[in-house]
């Protein structure tokens, strides 16, 4: 009997409860977002060196801070940029499996999101072709943003550059 009752005091908190959350997801948003990131590497600098001489390797932190594009091409249209750190968290001696911890905001100066940033955290495995990494937040337009990301290298040369190619999925406010 004090089982029922407790229910049904209970119940009315349980209903708004439910009926909050609907009403909230009703006001998210959802953005698909395509992008390419051209890594220039005397843009990358080593701030932190670890225990090893590989710049990639543990220990070791490198700032990020380059161009987003819309296309592939690194004179199309700017719509932004990534800016953050990565640090080397792998102890794989042959570095075969170098794996970073990355921190990155991507930062809209241009186009719809302009003003905007998406932040974006992860394990990223460096030598995988593809890598899925998650939404942890954004300002702007992606207001307390959620969702995930998956970046491709499109293209690496000897010096350092490279071209990324970024899907993100972002749930937002």
């Amino acid at each position: 009997m004090a089982t029922i009752k407790i229910f049904l005091l209970l119940l009315p908190l349980m209903v708004l409860s439910a009926a909050a959350f609907e009403r909230t997801k009703s006001l998210e948003k959802y953005t698909y977002i395509h992008l390419y990131v051209h890594i220039i590497n005397p843009t990358q600098p080593l701030v932190v060196r670890g225990p090893n001489k590989n710049p990639l390797g543990f220990g070791n932190m490198i700032m990020v801070d380059n161009p987003m594009t819309e296309g592939i091409d690194p004179s199309s249209k700017l719509i932004g940029r990534e800016q953050g750190y990565t640090i080397g968290i792998s102890r794989d001696p042959d570095f075969s499996t170098t794996i970073n911890f990355l921190t990155l905001n991507l930062v809209f100066t241009g186009g719809k999101h302009n003003g905007s940033s998406i932040t974006i955290m992860g394990r990223d495995p460096v030598f995988n072709a593809k890598r899925e990494l998650m939404v942890m937040g954004g300002t702007g337009a992606f207001r307390m943003a959620r969702g995930y990301s998956f970046w491709t290298i499109d293209s690496f040369n000897i010096t350092g550059n490279s071209l990324v190619e970024g899907d993100i999925h972002v749930y937002h406010y």
